[in-house]
């Protein structure tokens, strides 16, 4: 009895960004870059190059059905066109860059000026061209063959000046050190997109100077620092007054999202300045004394990002794509870095004490829930294999936020039942692996 005490009276501690460099670290090419070219559930890509060719960073190197592209972030020859684990640790098809000294391609070499303004067909073809995929039209996950698919009207765009994680700074970074170019980005995509609603999301410690800068460009949305008030999900349906289903997407709904970094892509594209090549990411965790944000090539790998400032991936227990409470564990220091904006550093045993300790009913998790579902309850039916039972309790509303798991005494892997029952529903099936990947 006491141990059980002991450990319903346990108080989890969220992860807190205490401390934080503000200068944006730019990090130099690595001698190899991985661009993989499926992400689930977004868009799949065909190469246009083969092994053996030469290519010019700034080049298109692959595209999907709807004209959209994958840049080369360095120049060099591609070695391979393989598959390769991404950092969501799915088994995707990847085009292999090694670096030589070929020059990148210059603005005139990629574009023939800005793009018109207010012709949103040519900004349409200026942004594929880019590798910046319009958020007003298919990213070109629908590869099969057959009819296009018409989208409803963009009503709103939501600018996240915020991530969802704590620890991830990219966009507020962004929004802050470069407040004109995010004002030009905003007005412009008004331009293209007129009638459309625009908001962005920014911290409630910026309210001093947004007021004022961005009045008449965007409808400010202002997130406090605890991470509850920052999941996306939650702060879309609160911005819109109604809920998109997480089965659904945005766009189909008339309703486009992206964060900061993006926008301010949109705008180097449109205006003819630059390709879409590099990323930031923010560096958290243990060992630390202040979080870092870096800039590096798409398609670098774990170890490069990390031996830039001196880090090792050995040197930590778990290495955390995305944040603490959603980011995913890699297993490997030669992951490719594409589209993620946090790395969470973890040392020390984190193992729960028992591999999948029983539910001790406290509630913890059902509370914490942002969308008041009966986590305990879904989650038991999911562990004895009841999926049917589990289905009425309307599972698909999480969010895999991951705040039961945080707070659940016992170390349950909540989220992952949860993510295994709504796969489990979407599919009709049990997942089963396979050498290439999950079939």
């Amino acid at each position: 009895m006491k141990a059980l005490l002991n450990l319903i009276g346990k108080k989890p501690a969220m992860a807190e960004m205490v401390d934080y460099d503000p200068v944006i670290r730019e990090i130099g090419d690595p001698d190899q870059i991985t661009l993989p070219l499926e992400y689930t559930g977004q868009v799949r890509y065909t190469p246009i190059v083969t092994v053996g060719d030469r290519v010019r960073k700034g080049q298109a190197v692959a595209t999907s059905r709807y004209g959209n592209t994958v840049i080369a972030s360095i120049s060099g020859m591609v070695s391979a066109i393989t598959s390769v684990w991404t950092p969501q640790s799915v088994h995707a098809p990847a085009i292999v860059i090694d670096k030589d000294e070929s020059p990148p391609l210059n603005p005139e070499e990629l574009f023939t000026g800005p793009a018109p303004a207010g012709d949103s067909e040519a900004a349409l073809l200026r942004l594929r061209a880019a590798g910046v995929a319009p958020p007003w039209a298919l990213p070109g996950r629908e590869w099969e063959e057959g009819k296009m698919i018409e989208l409803p009207r963009i009503e709103t765009v939501i600018i996240t000046g915020v991530r969802q994680e704590i620890t991830v700074l990219t966009s507020q970074l962004l929004a802050d050190q470069q407040r004109d170019k995010a004002a030009a980005a905003l007005t412009r995509i008004g331009t293209l997109l007129p009638g459309a609603r625009i908001c962005l999301t920014v911290p409630d410690t910026f309210k001093h100077w947004a007021d004022a800068f961005f009045a008449g460009i965007a409808e400010l949305h202002y997130l406090p620092p605890s991470y509850r008030g920052r999941i996306e999900r939650e702060v879309v349906a609160k911005i819109l007054g109604y809920r998109i289903p997480n089965r659904l997407s945005y766009r189909d709904h008339g309703v486009a999202v992206l964060d900061m970094e993006y926008l301010l892509a949109l705008i180097d594209a449109l205006d003819g300045k630059a390709a879409l090549t590099h990323k930031c990411m923010t560096i958290s965790g243990a060992g630390l004394p202040r979080a870092i944000t870096v800039r590096f090539p798409l398609g670098s790998s774990l170890r490069h990002i990390l031996n830039s400032q001196g880090l090792r991936f050995s040197d930590y227990t778990r290495s955390v794509i995305d944040g603490p409470m959603k980011g995913v564990a890699q297993f490997t220091d030669q992951t490719p870095i594409t589209h993620y904006n946090g790395l969470h550093l973890i040392s020390g045993d984190v193992a729960p004490f028992d591999p999948i300790a029983p539910c001790i009913n406290c509630g913890r998790c059902t509370r914490a829930c942002p969308v008041d579902i009966q986590v305990h309850l879904i989650n038991r039916m999911v562990e004895f294999d009841q999926i049917e039972a589990a289905r009425g309790l309307s599972p698909e509303a999480c969010h895999e936020c991951g705040l039961c798991a945080h707070v659940c005494p016992a170390q349950r892997p909540i989220v992952q039942l949860l993510h295994f029952c709504n796969r489990d529903m979407i599919h009709g099936e049990r997942y089963t692996w396979t050498p290439g990947g999950i079939s």
